[in-house]
């Protein structure tokens, strides 16, 4: 338990080290008036792909549970949405180390997330399935 705390404290360390400063800053996006503005939809999820309304419903109330049961979850949930946005700033400067070691980050919290999930309501199991059926058939689709 200690080497994954380590481990997963290691690799958050040099994500951030690699990512710029100028990565983190907040700028607003430039606008023109004479430009319309068209709002750009948000991407459905492959993720939940084929869920129902309830399933949807019941994982969310599930993962939600889960991070206000485990600290430590949320708290590294909030710091890939962090990392992520970093990476995502960063565009084509992003480095290919930085990304893998975001996504082996992501991956371990994923995991867990889902442990605690399941430790809290086992129904949740199909789901979950379902979800990792769908992932694999999008990566599938891509190859």
């Amino acid at each position: 338990m200690k080497t994954t705390s380590v481990t997963r404290i290691a690799l958050m360390a040099l994500a951030l080290a690699i990512a710029s400063p100028a990565a983190f800053a907040q700028t607003a996006p430039a606008t023109t008036p004479s430009s319309p503005v068209t709002p750009i939809p948000a991407p459905k999820s492959h993720a939940d792909a084929g869920l129902t309304a309830d399933e949807k419903a019941h994982l969310k109330k599930v993962r939600t549970e889960a991070l206000a049961a485990n600290p430590n979850l949320k708290t590294e949930a909030d710091n890939l949405k962090a990392q992520h946005q970093a990476l995502k700033a960063q565009g084509t400067a992003a480095t290919d180390d930085s990304k893998q070691a975001f996504k082996a980050l992501k991956k371990q919290h994923e995991q867990e997330l889902q442990t605690a999930m399941l430790k809290i309501d086992p129904t949740v199991a199909p789901i979950l399935a379902k979800i990792k059926a769908a992932h694999k058939e999008k990566k599938n689709a891509n190859a």
